[in-house]
């Protein structure tokens, strides 16, 4: 007969197993109570938010998803203000730094503009060479120089979390500005769920590089394989980026005011697919982790 789980564990168990109820229904009620109100209200058309509006509509997607994250390191988790110090960097300091260097480097043409298609050659180079590598690159500078050599980074897991909490801090800088800039041309509802999509998308690509980080931390390999493994890293997740701003951008531009679900679900689409891929990595890092026997009974 086996041995009882430890409290600790049971605990553990209870909180993951509610973190994703309570995720999902939160997001559900999130959506629908935008909706909700447009019906009550008479939104029958895009809306233009106002300031406070944006940031609750940017921050409470991005609050869910932290603490959904945050609870998946089961066997050491990180300390709390840790995490959420990773995430304000990644709203006050990744975020900015990113914009900065994309409209330094090639500031983003409209689409229509100079007869550009949503997915032309040019528009693809861009949003993957600048868009997504610049951005994908500042969230890995925010945790590479601050919390990668702390001592709690004790594990391959902990890549995956931190740099999760970066990226879903540099989407709250993201929703807030997309949701100001497209004043007048979105939906209360559509830019809720977008909110919630971004958020996802975000994390889950500095997840992706996340699971590498951590990787090449704590491989045997020599500094060569090590500089390899992170330069594939950020290049795969520079492309998942590149792909999702490019759904993303041309949905919004060619018709989102008329059919603002039909992007939302592709964008979706996208991001769910990616952490789908992320999980099964989490998992495998969780089954790997050198705390895992450590918490055995």
């Amino acid at each position: 007969m086996a041995a009882p789980l430890p409290r600790w564990s049971l605990r553990r168990a209870r909180l993951l197993v509610g973190s994703k109820l309570a995720l999902v229904v939160g997001l559900v009620l999130f959506v629908g109570l935008a909706w909700l109100i447009e019906q009550v209200i008479g939104l029958r058309g895009p809306v233009r938010m106002s300031p406070v509006v944006a940031i609750v509509v940017a921050g409470v997607p991005a609050s869910l998803w932290l603490a959904f994250f945050y609870l998946q390191d089961r066997y050491e988790p990180e300390p709390m203000h840790f995490v959420f110090g990773v995430f304000l960097l990644g709203t006050l300091v990744a975020a900015p730094l990113a914009d900065f260097v994309i409209y330094q480097l090639a500031p983003p043409q409209p689409l229509g503009q100079f007869g550009l298609r949503a997915f032309a050659l040019e528009r693809v180079v861009h949003a993957i060479a600048v868009v997504g590598l610049a951005q994908e690159l500042c969230k890995y500078v925010v945790v590479r120089y601050t919390i990668y050599t702390s001592p709690e980074f004790d594990e391959p897991m902990d890549g995956v979390v931190y740099m999760m909490s970066v990226g879903t801090g540099f989407a709250v800088w993201l929703n807030y500005h997309r949701l100001q800039g497209l004043g007048g041309t979105i939906y209360l509802s559509t830019g809720a769920a977008e909110a919630v999509i971004t958020t996802l998308a975000h994390a889950s690509f500095a997840g992706f590089l996340g699971y590498v980080l951590g990787r090449a931390k704590f491989t045997r390999r020599g500094p060569v394989s090590r500089g390899v493994l992170l330069f594939l890293g950020l290049v795969g997740a520079a492309c998942l980026n590149g792909v999702f701003s490019l759904v993303v951008d041309s949905v919004t531009t060619q018709g989102l005011s008329s059919h603002p679900w039909k992007g939302v679900g592709l964008a979706a689409a996208l991001a769910v697919a990616v952490f789908a891929l992320l999980i099964v990595f989490v998992q495998r890092l969780l089954h790997d982790s050198p705390f895992r026997k450590e918490r055995a009974p």
